[in-house]
């Protein structure tokens, strides 16, 4: 069940928004602008943030590491991490318990990015002296906010994550590097679509990230009966599911057991996000899969973790 923040007008179990900056006026138009919310299993499910908002964060937020594995996209504006710099559309893959950073911020670009953490209960930051932990606790203890009432995983828990992808990211420093400009190296369908696939979190219930770029005349993707939680992001182009337009930074949330409509590619064609909450239910699972090609290069990259993942 997709739990959020802030409250949705759904509508057979999917609502729909728009990742916009909310320091400038926002539009009535009935779309959830940007989102903070929980997914999948009720415990140790992912939890995502999509904004672009003011600075939630130190200007040189210290450096630290979560009991989960992680992902961060830049929106609009760079985002930095350590020494690396992602421009719109690219992002980092972070291991759980290895140490990153510092991450920079400015009050003239805000936060900008959309942040996945594998498993709910490893969102709070663990600094390398343990002696400094204490204000990081407190705060989270006396915050109400959806992403730090889970319970957090204590640091010497041990966490059975690993990250697997086909994108041709290798790993550096416990994180991987990789970008939708870059899309031209994935693996291609027959139709001329790329596609690029992450699982990451637990070996077996995890989340998958599916990456798609997909030319303006691709094949119409069929509907499906959704049996985990999904998000859909453009990060650019646009598309059409159901007959709603999704312009660039465009979404739709479909809740588990709902029915996702067809969709296909707009004039420019669309480059998306789509995480689904449980790899278990990933879409070659789905009643009317994308495509027997997305269904193999799915069962690829699952596999290599947990065979078998049903």
């Amino acid at each position: 069940m997709i739990t959020l923040r802030d409250g949705a007008a759904w509508e057979a179990g999917s609502a729909d928004g728009v990742i916009r900056d909310i320091r400038q006026p926002v539009p009535d138009d009935g779309r959830l602008s940007g989102a903070v919310m929980l997914l999948g299993d009720p415990v140790s499910g992912p939890a995502i943030s999509m904004s672009i908002e003011g600075r939630l964060f130190p200007r040189k937020a210290p450096v630290h590491m979560h009991k989960t594995d992680t992902f961060r996209m830049a929106l609009n504006d760079p985002l930095v991490v350590g020494r690396s710099t992602y421009q719109h559309g690219g992002f980092r893959l972070q291991q759980a318990d290895t140490f990153y950073g510092p991450e920079l911020w400015t009050d003239e670009v805000g936060t900008n990015q959309v942040l996945i953490m594998a498993d709910r209960r490893g969102v709070k930051p663990y600094l390398p002296d343990e002696t400094k932990q204490g204000a990081i606790d407190l705060a989270l203890e006396d915050s109400d906010d959806l992403l730090a009432t889970s319970d957090h995983l204590p640091r010497d828990a041990v966490v059975d994550h690993e990250i697997a992808n086909d994108l041709g990211a290798e790993l550096h420093a416990g994180h991987w590097d990789a970008a939708f400009a870059g899309s031209a190296t994935w693996p291609q369908l027959s139709d001329g679509s790329r596609l690029g696939i992450v699982a990451m979190g637990d070996r077996v219930h995890g989340p998958l990230l599916l990456f798609w770029d997909r030319p303006a005349d691709a094949a119409e993707l069929p509907g499906f009966a959704a049996t985990t939680d999904l998000v859909r992001l453009v990060v650019e182009g646009s598309c059409t599911v159901a007959g709603v337009e999704l312009g660039r930074l465009g979404f739709r949330l479909q809740q588990a057991g709902t029915r996702h409509g067809p969709s296909q590619p707009g004039p420019a064609g669309a480059q998306e996000l789509w995480v689904v909450a449980d790899r278990r239910e990933a879409p070659s699972r789905f009643d009317a899969p994308a495509s027997t090609e997305s269904a193999r290069l799915v069962d690829d990259v699952v596999t290599r973790l947990a065979p078998p993942y049903a």
